[in-house]
């Protein structure tokens, strides 16, 4: 779908810590991207400093498998995601890594639990948890997918 396709702009939602070392939401906001350039517009979502990836490292090292382990590293990972209906409401997975984690929902809606509440994320939506314990949960009845980018990051 194409952002000319959304009748408002995709949010931009990024999690961090409350004055009570929590975590939460301290941005949600429209993306200031207007759609209407002729040939392209690019709004950059979030940016940090970063090390250079092996572009000369063999194929098979960039498929590996999904694991925790390489989340505490110094690897990142960008991941397709599904969450099925009903996924998280006994259990959301609270889970901490020193990861920048950024996620676009495209599709279905999901819920991004913190600790001092939930945020409804829906197709289009795109988010950023700094490093802040979080989980998943799908109060919908179809399937949510996301493409998940998480990076290795310093501690808040």
């Amino acid at each position: 779908m194409s952002l000319n396709a959304h009748s408002t702009a995709p949010r931009r939602v990024v999690a961090g810590l409350d004055a009570n070392g929590k975590s939460c939401v301290v941005s949600d906001s429209r993306i200031p991207h207007t759609g209407t350039q002729p040939v392209m517009e690019v709004t950059n979502i979030w940016t940090g400093s970063a090390l250079a990836v092996d572009n000369a490292a063999p194929i098979e090292d960039g498929l590996a498998p999904f694991s925790m382990e390489r989340l505490f590293g110094a690897f990142y990972s960008v991941m397709y995601v599904e969450y099925a209906p009903g996924l998280g409401q006994d259990d959301p997975g609270m889970h901490f890594t020193n990861t920048a984690d950024h996620f676009y929902v495209i599709e279905g809606e999901v819920v991004l639990v913190l600790e001092s509440g939930d945020v409804v994320m829906q197709a289009g939506d795109i988010g950023i948890c700094r490093g802040v314990m979080h989980g998943w949960r799908n109060d919908s009845d179809g399937v949510a997918r996301l493409v998940t980018m998480v990076l290795p990051a310093h501690p808040l």
